[in-house]
């Protein structure tokens, strides 16, 4: 699986506190997501065969897919969520699984994705966060507003889902190819050639201020934009020479506005961009 392919849209399924005397909840299979906060109390889970045990305050998630019983030891109240992670059309039809339940293969329309299936994750069943403290405080804001069951309520609900899990995504997503490589003179290099589009541009100059010798801002700028900083220019003068053409401007002003030293090299490079010469552009396109 990849993250990319997912669009991460928190719904909440349904909500509350469980308090309950020692319990015992047999085995199910889940469709979605279940938030599980051992508040008061001593709990025992069983995950896909693996027990763990949980103390108060512990925080642990339950993934889609995952076969699993839940043990009270002793009398507990554990604050729960069954939500969707990512966007499903048919969300509004899936439901929370009882025990019993395992064969979910009728209903993969509605399983979610596992986060253990995607390379850029390894998210432990009992989870270790930076500021527990704090997604614990958003478990409980969340049911609170999700039980209002009002417009407003719901919505300030999956806005506290998307923050958790938004927080539980940067202590466990791994470092990304495309996030290390990415250079931070590309921020500024649009709106230097918009700027300078009219004037002489050259490599050593955009370098300069990158703060790269020419020949690695030329490597830099071609990974990210599968093109040399020339052909990129040329292009995005082009594209502004359409613009002014349009507007009605002559072949000689779209010229010098456009960076091109006369006419000719402009007619030139305009039909070898476009496929044809700027005054039949001018001609057959000019809206008036």
């Amino acid at each position: 699986m990849k993250i990319d392919d997912h669009v991460l849209a928190p719904y909440i399924r349904i909500a509350g506190y469980a308090a309950r005397p020692p319990f015992f909840l047999g085995e199910r299979n889940l469709l979605d997501y279940i938030i599980f906060f051992a508040q008061e109390g001593l709990f025992e889970i069983e995950v896909n065969g693996r027990l763990h045990k949980l103390k108060e305050g512990d925080l642990c998630l339950l993934q889609p897919g995952d076969i699993h019983t839940i043990k009270g030891l002793t009398p507990t109240n554990n604050p729960y969520i069954h939500l969707d992670f990512f966007y499903n059309p048919n969300r509004e039809s899936s439901f929370v699984t009882y025990p019993g339940q395992l064969d979910m293969t009728p209903y993969s329309a509605y399983m979610q994705p596992r986060l253990h299936d995607c390379d850029a994750f390894r998210i432990p069943f009992l989870l270790e966060t930076a500021h527990p403290g704090k997604m614990r405080e958003l478990v409980i804001r969340m049911i609170d507003c999700w039980q209002q069951q009002t417009y407003l309520g719901v919505m300030e609900a999956h806005q506290l889902a998307y923050e958790w899990i938004m927080a539980l995504f940067k202590q466990y997503m791994r470092p990304q190819p495309s996030m290390l490589a990415q250079q931070p003179f590309l921020n500024w290099i649009e709106s230097y050639f918009a700027f300078h589009i009219s004037e002489p541009i050259n490599v050593s100059d955009m370098a300069k201020k990158a703060g790269l010798s020419p020949s690695r801002f030329t490597v830099l700028f071609k990974q990210h934009f599968s093109t040399t900083p020339y052909q990129y220019l040329l292009k995005k003068r082009i594209e502004y020479a359409q613009e002014l053409l349009r507007e009605g401007l002559s072949l000689q002003k779209t010229s010098e506005y456009c960076g091109f030293t006369d006419v000719h090299h402009f007619s030139k490079t305009f039909r070898a961009i476009t496929g044809m010469n700027p005054g039949y552009y001018k001609k057959n396109l000019d809206p008036r």
